[in-house]
């Protein structure tokens, strides 16, 4: 993708069809030999089309000297262009002493995974130049989820300014993040008025340190971290942000370049790296890339994509990269993004305030900016305790602290749940009572009926004792009692739906008994209107 890259390869394919067209036109303006005046008198036999009876002709399939790259072209990669991995530093030096006897063009390297990026003409040739103990991977575009690609669901809950008291921060936050550093992988990141920290451009492979953001992506996920102004705010606005400006004006890239960036980031000591981007193809040389940082301690979080498919984009698929989808401010998932079995969690995306270039500001959506904010908060858990954490250990204190959402328990939409920064601040204190209406949610039961399922969530620190629960959606409340619940734990109740299709209005409450004080009754009622669906 980087246009130096793309340079080179287009020169080396104008230079190869130039050397035929120099040829042929050489071949056909070379004048006529004049016979000498000794030769003018000699005799030509005229020739005759003889063939010896004695000749053996075999017949057979001829092989094509010429082979197009038909596999890339079929699983959307780059032609012409392939990633290799090799063993070792000394199978990757052989393998490039003859490569260029094999007409192949060595178009980049990347010394710390024994890689190298390799364009071709002739398929053909690449695989004349391999010995079989190559690790062959295509490469994949690779871009930022566009905004409206698939819209939100109607009735979505946008942000605005008050992302920071809805994940549950309602103290001064300024030091946190302080001597974390994160790096941004994207269309690179422009210096703001809402900054508290200073940008630090980074260079990668062959590329220089690139500052600022013409594009304005990069800016506005980095903002969901470092701002600082209440209008525009940040959740761990003390951590240094490197910009690994991995894609152009455009905010095109590829996997190669993605796998590029994440090695620089980690070379450079960051405990974070955050990927706002991605691809509908699985990569070799990001697997490996990812790989690289697991090893080194750093964590990986990237957007979900938001294509509204139940499919996981790259990386954020991969093994070893948390994956975050997004919600809106009611705690619904948003009709964009995509879903899958390794979805870890969700957090806001929908009509947030962000940074943009040239200092102005934007609302903007998607799962780009839920992925910075759960960077944020993995950075903000690792300082804000009077303990300082790994982030790896950050991580797990965030998501044994999320609150549920959406389909009971784990699920594809949702993920483990979302983050409330609260409860993580709140986890050792005791004497902390708060019982949550977590989700109304519409499933099927076992005979294949609809049926409406209530989910309340103790998001204290205290087991609830004897906790009630009312729901109304058809006729008369039904009560339920909720006799013991853990700290953290969930509760689901199941209720029948006979003759109900289109909507369903559904009024749920909580109450707590024995007189303790609920913290947060803004979280213990639920009233929504649901979509039923007749089988």
């Amino acid at each position: 993708m980087r246009l130096r890259n793309s340079l080179i390869f287009s020169g080396l394919a104008l230079a190869l069809l130039g050397g035929y067209f120099v040829a042929k036109s050489a071949d056909t303006k070379l004048p006529k030999k004049k016979r000498d005046v000794a030769d003018q008198n000699v005799r030509v036999r005229k020739a005759t089309n003889w063939v010896d009876p004695a000749a053996n002709y075999k017949t057979e399939e001829r092989t094509e000297a010429f082979r197009s790259d038909d596999e890339a072209m079929e699983q959307g990669a780059l032609v012409g262009q392939r990633a290799l991995t090799f063993k070792d530093k000394e199978s990757m030096e052989e393998f490039l002493k003859r490569a260029s006897g094999h007409g192949l063009l060595v178009m980049g390297r990347i010394d710390a995974l024994f890689t190298l990026r390799i364009g071709f003409l002739n398929y053909q040739n690449l695989q004349d130049a391999l010995d079989g103990s190559e690790e062959l991977s295509m490469i994949f575009p690779v871009t930022y989820p566009e905004d409206g690609a698939v819209a939100a669901q109607a009735g979505a809950v946008p942000f605005g300014a008050q992302l920071l008291s809805w994940l549950g921060i309602n103290t001064d936050n300024s030091n946190w993040g302080a001597g974390v550093k994160i790096a941004i992988l994207d269309t690179g990141v422009s210096q703001h008025p809402s900054f508290a920290t200073q940008v630090i451009p980074t260079a990668f492979g062959d590329q220089p340190a690139i500052a600022g953001d013409v594009n304005g992506h990069g800016t506005a996920v980095a903002s969901m971290i470092a701002g600082t102004d209440s209008r525009i705010p940040g959740v761990a606005p003390a951590a240094t942000i490197l910009s690994v400006a991995i894609a152009d004006a455009n905010g095109s890239s590829d996997s190669y370049t993605l796998a590029q960036g994440i090695i620089a980031a980690v070379d450079a000591g960051v405990n974070l790296i955050n990927i706002s981007m991605g691809s509908t193809g699985d990569s070799g040389v990001v697997r490996n890339a990812v790989a690289y940082a697991e090893q080194m301690g750093v964590l990986i979080v990237a957007a979900a994509g938001n294509n509204g498919s139940d499919s996981l984009s790259y990386p954020s698929a991969n093994d070893g990269v948390i994956s975050v989808g997004a919600v809106d401010a009611n705690e619904s998932h948003l009709a964009f993004s995509n879903s899958g079995d390794t979805l870890a969690l969700s957090a806001p995306g929908y009509g947030i305030n962000a940074a943009w270039t040239d200092g102005k500001a934007m609302s903007v959506s998607g799962t780009s900016f839920s992925s910075p904010i759960v960077t944020g908060l993995i950075a903000a858990t690792m300082t804000s305790g009077t303990t300082a954490m790994t982030a790896t250990q950050a991580y797990q204190t965030l998501i044994a602290n999320v609150n549920e959402a959406g389909a009971p328990g784990y699920d594809a939409q949702i993920g483990a749940g979302i983050p409330n920064m609260g409860r993580v601040l709140n986890a050792g204190t005791p004497g902390i009572y708060d019982a949550a209406v977590a989700s109304n949610w519409i499933s099927s039961s076992a005979n294949g009926t609809p049926q409406l399922q209530v989910t309340i969530q103790n998001r204290g620190t205290e087991t609830l004792i004897n906790t009630g629960l009312s729901v109304t959606s058809v006729g008369a409340p039904t009560n339920y009692t909720v006799t013991t619940l853990a700290p953290g734990a969930i509760q689901t109740f199941n209720l029948p739906i006979y003759g109900s299709t289109g909507t369903l209005r559904v009024d749920s409450t909580v109450n707590l008994s024995g007189g303790v004080t609920d913290v947060n009754r803004g979280n213990d009622r639920r009233l929504e209107t649901l979509s039923v669906q007749s089988n």
